[in-house]
């Protein structure tokens, strides 16, 4: 009973440490989805307003196959939102907004494919 409570404390242990260290490589090497600023019109309480928002763009900055080769992409991306506030009609709205400086194309932009 000792050694199986101990093969599965190491096995818990493990898995924790391993989790750990692959959230920490993916911060480290920046492997994110992309976004870009788009525009769009939010109404509230009957009043209209043209806000810039963070959209999810279809691309990456990792590859997720060693033949995938980076893309060429016109628009800046960034990989870095934040939550924002603003008013519109007078009420409080929450939006995402991009952050930070352009993600640069001599990193590497890959096509997302979907997935």
């Amino acid at each position: 009973m000792y050694k199986a409570r101990f093969i599965l404390m190491i096995i818990a242990l493990l898995a924790i440490l391993g989790g750990t260290m692959s959230f920490k490589a993916g911060k480290r090497r920046q492997l994110s989805n992309l976004f870009y600023p788009t525009t769009g019109d939010f109404t509230q309480n009957g009043a209209s307003r043209n806000l810039t928002y963070a959209y999810l763009a279809p691309y990456r900055t990792f590859r997720t196959d060693i033949y995938e080769f980076p893309i060429n992409v016109t628009r800046p991306l960034y990989t870095g939102t934040t939550q924002s506030t603003t008013t519109v009609g007078g009420a409080f709205y929450f939006i995402t907004v991009v952050t930070g400086p352009a993600w640069i194309t001599l990193n590497g932009i890959y096509d997302d494919a979907g997935q």
